[in-house]
């Protein structure tokens, strides 16, 4: 099949949107990307045979005109592409909301499937304005599939949207765990991960304020000198005055920087425990706060991968497979004394927990779900 992939954000923040184009590739598929930033894509994809692509200029910077212009060039730009590209191709998958909204009902022309990455009732007509609300769900019960990242979620935007068929379920695991070379500025971070003496403890993700790492930094420093705690990832331009204090207050934490997808895999090898707070919070403008608790990480895949047992929150999206699968310790309250006490839970069963992480990465099989999404008539 040809599948067109619309994709208007940049690509390379979106992983599962990379696992894709990596799952289609791989089973004889013929690909064409229309998104931003696609030459920093793995020379793996940019060189498959059966991959076109569309690169979308961007105007840099911020201010009303500024994202003006640069939201009329998505709309113009990513449009003709599709448009182009969909002459001689199968089915039209888009990844986010807002390459609905931009491409609007030049969707509606198509073999549509709609994938959603985060759980919302409604998705706004400009950015944080909740005046004029763009009606995704229209757009939703037109598409020929919907699809979703986690179970409870299918069932809840079916509901809320009121869809003829539950959404299908794709889930967030990385296609290829093969991340490459590493860049030249990894390679101290790596090397300092690698002759680190302790038990690393891993935080890998977002640092904004509502993820725990004082709490996590307090208790790893309670726990003695046997553990340590790295974290890697982009800090909130909100956060960063605060996260620098922690970093001079805690000599067990350390700051190894952000790194792109798939090369931040490098850093796993090292982990001993991997951390997963999930904070649900009603501050977002249009995501529901049911998206904490119904999460969808891919990092609870790329630990297990690893096998590296887990510490989360106690919310149903980690709370179900860590029980089924025995795979993590959740905690209701992420508090010093709960996560000293979590991390004690793991130690006691360390090895088993680890063995089961790989059993439960193994257990879900992607070339299939896709294969269905693609040929199961609804």
């Amino acid at each position: 099949m040809h599948i067109v992939i619309a994709h208007l954000e940049k690509v390379t923040l979106y992983p599962p949107v990379i696992n894709l184009i990596e799952n289609l590739l791989n089973n004889k598929h013929r690909v064409s990307l229309v998104s931003y930033d696609i030459m920093s894509l793995s020379t793996r994809i940019i060189e498959n045979k059966n991959f076109q692509y569309t690169d979308i200029p961007q105007t840099v910077g911020s201010g009303i005109i500024k994202r003006y212009k640069r939201g009329m060039t998505r709309t113009r730009e990513g449009r003709a592409a599709v448009e182009k590209y969909m002459e001689n191709a199968d089915v039209l998958w888009t990844t986010t909301d807002l390459t609905v909204r931009s491409l609007g009902d030049t969707v509606l022309k198509y073999k549509h499937i709609m994938q959603l990455m985060e759980l919302e009732r409604w998705y706004p007509q400009f950015k944080g304005s909740k005046l004029f609300k763009f009606p995704i769900d229209q757009y939703a019960r037109r598409a020929w599939k919907v699809v979703v990242p986690e179970i409870n979620r299918a069932y809840i935007q079916k509901t809320w949207w009121n869809l003829k068929a539950v959404p299908e379920v794709l889930p967030n695991k990385p296609y290829n765990m093969n991340p490459g070379d590493p860049l030249p500025e990894m390679e101290e971070a790596l090397e300092k991960m690698k002759k680190e003496e302790k038990k690393i403890i891993l935080y890998l993700g977002f640092i904004g304020s509502d993820r725990s790492l004082k709490e996590f930094a307090q208790a790893v420093e309670g726990c003695g000198k046997e553990y340590c705690l790295y974290v890697i990832g982009k800090v909130s331009d909100k956060s960063k005055d605060e996260f620098e204090k922690l970093l001079k207050k805690y000599s067990c934490v350390e700051y190894l920087g952000y790194y792109p997808a798939p090369k931040h895999l490098l850093f796993l090898q090292y982990a001993h425990i991997g951390l997963l707070p999930y904070n649900p919070s009603g501050n977002h403008l249009y995501i529901s706060e049911l998206n904490a608790l119904y999460c969808a990480p891919n990092k609870i895949f790329e630990y297990s991968a690893y096998g590296i047992p887990m510490l989360g929150t106690d919310v149903p999206g980690l709370r179900q497979p860590f029980e089924k699968y025995n795979i993590g310790i959740c905690k209701s309250k992420l508090d010093v004394d709960s996560i000293k006490d979590g991390i004690l839970e793991i130690e006691k069963n360390y090895q088993i927990m680890s063995e089961n992480c790989k059993l439960y990465y193994s257990s879900v099989n992607l070339d299939e779900i896709v294969n269905e999404i693609l040929t199961k008539e609804e």
